[in-house]
């Protein structure tokens, strides 16, 4: 568990004995006194500097003020500062702290230790909130304080770390004696707080941050939109192999899959925003187009107190599309995809309503369902330093906590930015000049929530391929372009050192870390060379981390269905097996996530072993399949379930569809004395082959009867006087086939 999550400053008989006078408190009028606050992990969004000029002979003195956001670099607000007014409604989250803490830890490295007695013994959400989450009572004390300021809509989450809340910059004073700001940017509204986050003193060791706050930054996606896909698209061809962009479905390959088997006994969670209709849509074309089964969806609204609007947000469309059909494709299809959305408002990325408060209840909402994602896909971060100071890490890291306990396991996109996360991957200006201070080249930046030390972080490399084999791989970097804004930004993989995070026990005794470092593992990222897409019925090329990471998702999830999902967080098993396992890794030794200025190279470069731009390199499946089943509980492997064959009735014909390589049985059984007996394919797409045996299942190899004629789906078999019996018939092809008719005919 990370240092952020601060242990209450009382055991729990000592807190119930000192209750009437937290109530008391929460309930009287808030003193002016310092001594009379407790601070949060929640620091001022705007740092605010008053400069004055001295009075001069018929002169005034003058007095200006001026505010800089607080994240790395410290950058200048260009725009006229004021007050908030009240009628600006504020939906915040208050994060509570954990108990137990210590017992906590110790309980996380028991249950993935083999032989102690809790291994494998995840908890339910319930039992993680009898013995971890706040109590009843500090929950109530927080919604009394709450209600007392003036704060509506109060809520609670399930496990008691988060209580929910409507106010205005008026309730906040009295809350949390607090301040709140305004000022307008490219046409949008942007509030923050100016000053510290404090609760009254009774109250201290209860809460840990406040959130929702300030809008002037959130989370992000992390994905980076190439071109339509065409029939000419262009490829780049070098001497470890070419470099074009993928299907989803073909990542299994690439990546050896080989028998591993598909997700289909795992239910795999995406947390989002906003309105998610427009991406199942696409979600099924894709499914349809490889030919495979409609993917078992279910949609979880996340509001945020009277945040209950849910738009649809083209922008981010891409992000949910590139994460749904990345983590399909790669898993094979999973049991069931969980959307875990959040309240982005009535006019979407024109609102300026979505806040980290409502991305974390999103995260929350993962570790709270009752029939919870084994494995959630966050494609999304932002500047570490303002998360931190927001107090939107402390909240987070509470939640990534409850999941490791359970089992679950949040895999997160490490950044697109390269080392230059606090800039958004800028560094010059259209004209080439590098910023001027604060920023500097030399100074790095990465992306929460990878940092978290309860997540897996992945980060890009760029794939090279023969065919669908795989060819190599470099750490990704396609290189600087233009950002929205016009000034020049990198998009690259992003690593580096957590500025906050202590190093967890696996990345200190593997890496002689003292901090969280990431990323973790990588996969593809690159848009060269990254997935077909497909986003309002036209498929693009897109890349980023936030292909990297569903693409572990999917992977990972066909490992949790071999063990019977009986593996917990991955993350200490693969620091203490991967340098002793080398057949798992795809090590990545070459390539830089940053940039060359003025004849210096910034960034880090790749190197043999774990490094800060790809981690550990991307894995081989089918030898990661094998090591990741012996950390789990050791029962039989499930493998991919025996194929049911179709039975056909007699001159009836049936459609059917397959992905390329994929076969189709069906079975027809022929009674009597007939004296001939057809079977046949007609029409659809592909390139189908026809094999036909009695008695016994059919293949490429083991037939009595076949029809196999290039380029065509039209195959026939025509038996003579053909014995009473049970055919069986098998339908393959080399390419994806769909709307192929079978039909068998006897009289």
């Amino acid at each position: 568990m990370s240092s952020r999550i601060r242990k209450t400053r009382a055991s729990l008989p000592a807190f119930k004995a000192a209750l009437p006078v937290a109530l008391a408190l929460a309930f009287s009028p808030l003193a002016a006194h310092a001594a009379d606050w407790a601070p949060t992990h929640s620091h001022a969004a705007l740092l605010k500097t008053v400069t004055s000029t001295s009075a001069g002979a018929n002169k005034a003195a003058v007095t200006h003020t001026s505010y800089k956001v607080n994240r790395r670099g410290l950058p200048q607000v260009q725009s006229m500062v004021t007050a908030l007014d009240n009628s600006k409604p504020l939906h915040i989250a208050v994060s509570l702290n954990l108990r137990n803490t210590d017992q906590l830890q110790a309980f996380i490295k028991d249950v993935n230790t083999p032989g102690t007695a809790v291994f494998g013994k995840f908890l339910t959400p319930d039992q993680f909130k009898a013995s971890y989450s706040p109590t009843d009572a500090q929950v109530q004390a927080v919604i009394a304080h709450l209600q007392k300021s003036g704060f509506t809509h109060v809520s609670v989450s399930p496990n008691n770390t988060l209580v929910f809340a409507d106010g205005n910059a008026a309730t906040v004073a009295t809350a949390f004696n607090a301040t709140m700001k305004t000022y307008s940017e490219n046409g949008k509204q942007r509030f923050a707080n100016d000053s510290e986050v404090m609760v009254p003193q009774a109250l201290g060791g209860i809460v840990g941050a406040v959130i929702g706050l300030q809008n002037i930054e959130h989370k992000h996606p992390m994905n980076f939109l190439g071109k339509p896909v065409t029939e000419t698209a262009s490829t780049t061809t070098q001497a470890t192999g070419t470099a074009v962009t993928h299907p989803t479905t073909q990542f299994p390959t690439i990546y050896d899959a080989g028998n591993t088997p598909t997700a289909f006994n795992t239910t795999v969670g995406i947390v989002t925003w906003g309105d998610v209709s427009q991406t199942q849509d696409d979600l099924n074309l894709m499914t349809a187009s490889q030919a495979m089964p409609t993917t078992n969806v279910r949609v979880v609204p996340v509001p945020l107190g009277s945040a209950v609007d849910f738009s649809d947000d083209p922008a981010s469309d891409t992000e949910w599309n590139l994460d749904s059909q990345s983590i399909v494709g790669a898993s094979g299809g999973v049991k069931q995809l969980v959307f875990y959305t959040a309240a982005n408002g009535k006019d979407g990325a024109a609102d300026e309503e979505l806040t980290d408060a409502g991305i974390t209840a999103a995260y929350n909402a993962a570790v709270t369902d009752k029939t919870p994602a084994k494995v959630i896909n966050v494609s999304l971060g932002e500047d570490e330093t303002v998360a931190n100071q927001s107090g939107t890490q402390t909240a987070d890291d509470a939640i990534f906590v409850q999941a490791v306990a359970q089992g679950q396991t949040f895999s997160v996109a490490s950044g697109d930015q390269g080392v230059y996360v606090s800039s958004g991957g800028e560094f010059a200006s259209p004209t080439g000049v590098v910023f001027p201070s604060p920023f500097s080249l030399s100074s790095y930046s990465v992306s929460e929530p990878a940092t978290s030390p309860n997540v897996i972080a992945v980060g890009g490399t760029e794939l090279m391929t023969n065919g669908t084999a795989w060819a190599g791989e470099t750490t990704w970097n396609d290189g600087v372009a233009q950002a929205d804004d016009g000034n020049l930004r990198i998009w690259a993989s992003t690593g580096g050192k957590s500025l906050f995070e202590n190093a967890p026990a696996w990345q200190a005794s593997g890496l002689g870390a003292s901090v969280r470092q990431v990323p973790d593992i990588a996969y593809d990222a690159s848009s060269v060379t990254g997935a077909q897409i497909i986003i309002g019925g036209q498929r693009y090329s897109v890349g980023g981390t936030s292909l990297a990471s569903p693409i572990f998702v999917g992977v990972f999830a066909r490992v949790q269905t071999y063990a019977n999902n009986s593996i917990g967080f991955p993350a200490s098993m693969m620091y203490r097996d991967f340098p002793t396992h080398a057949s798992v890794l795809h090590d990545v030794t070459s390539g830089n996530n940053g940039l060359t200025a003025n004849g210096t190279t910034y960034g880090y470069n790749a190197g043999t072993g774990w490094d800060f731009t790809t981690g550990f390199g991307s894995l081989d499946i089918s030898q990661f399949n094998a090591l990741a089943y012996t950390w789990g509980n050791g029962s039989p492997a499930t493998t991919n379930p025996p194929v049911v064959p179709t039975t056909l009735t007699n001159g009836v014909a049936v459609t059917t569809q397959g992905q390329a390589g994929s076969s189709q049985q069906f079975v027809l059984n022929v009674t009597g004395t007939p004296t001939t007996l057809l079977i046949r394919t007609t029409g659809g797409s592909g390139d189908v082959s026809l094999y036909v045996k009695r008695g016994s299942a059919a293949s490429a190899t083991s037939y009595d009867y076949s029809s196999v004629h290039a380029n065509s789906n039209n195959e026939s078999v025509v038996v003579r006087a053909p014995a009473a019996g049970t055919y069986y018939i098998t339908v393959t092809s080399p390419a994806i086939f769909t709307g192929v008719t079978v039909q068998g005919t006897y009289n």
